[in-house]
């Protein structure tokens, strides 16, 4: 949302405003919006999850361009890092746990096959299930005593993932869920467009 432009503002403050918009306008008419969307399939669908306004929320990471949407019934945020790459998002009872993150770079590089082979390698884990596309990977499986279930998306220069880990009681509440959360998650450029969101 942007902010509102006070008229005791200094000019040059105003201007600079004016043409940041200007600037962002130009490159939406230049690029048309199929080509800043990671697909118009899926943010239709990410849409149509945050729509659900009494079953989710929907976080925006603006430093790496990308969205998830969390269900905040059974769900609380702790906040986004320091290092602004994403948050937690935690069950009031600490059984289940939500994470998010993302990376430019040396990760943003790699490809979803070494992606998920690092991924399978965490120590702890026991990968029950494993399914990869072009640009993207899931894995599924136990940390401990948990469930986890994680996705990976790789677009746009990058590397966003989703971990969510419940208790094993805990299964038939949280499955269901992985839909949601997983058509909820997408990047787009647009997210991150610096300055036109309030700071």
């Amino acid at each position: 949302m942007m902010r509102a432009v006070l008229h005791d503002e200094p000019w040059d403050l105003r201007m600079k405003d004016t043409i940041f918009l200007l600037g962002v306008l130009m490159l939406l008419t230049a690029c048309p919006v199929e080509a800043w969307s990671s697909s118009a399939k899926g943010m239709a669908a990410f849409e149509d999850v945050c729509a659900r306004a009494d079953e989710y929320d929907c976080y925006v990471n603006h430093k790496y361009g990308y969205a998830l949407a969390w269900p905040k019934r059974h769900l609380r945020p702790l906040g986004e890092s320091d290092a602004g790459d994403g948050q937690v998002f935690a069950a009031p009872d600490g059984r289940a746990e939500l994470r998010c993150w993302g990376s430019f770079g040396i990760a943003a590089q790699q490809t979803i096959p070494e992606a998920m082979t690092q991924a399978m390698a965490e120590p702890g884990r026991k990968v029950t299930y494993k399914h990869a596309g072009g640009d993207f990977f899931v894995l599924s499986g136990y940390v401990e005593d948990r469930i986890f279930y994680r996705r990976s998306v790789l677009a746009h220069g990058v590397l966003a993932t989703f971990e969510l880990t419940y208790d094993a009681p805990l299964k038939e509440l949280f499955d269901p869920l992985i839909r949601d959360i997983s058509a909820g998650f997408i990047i787009d450029p647009a997210f991150g467009l610096h300055g036109v969101h309030d700071e």
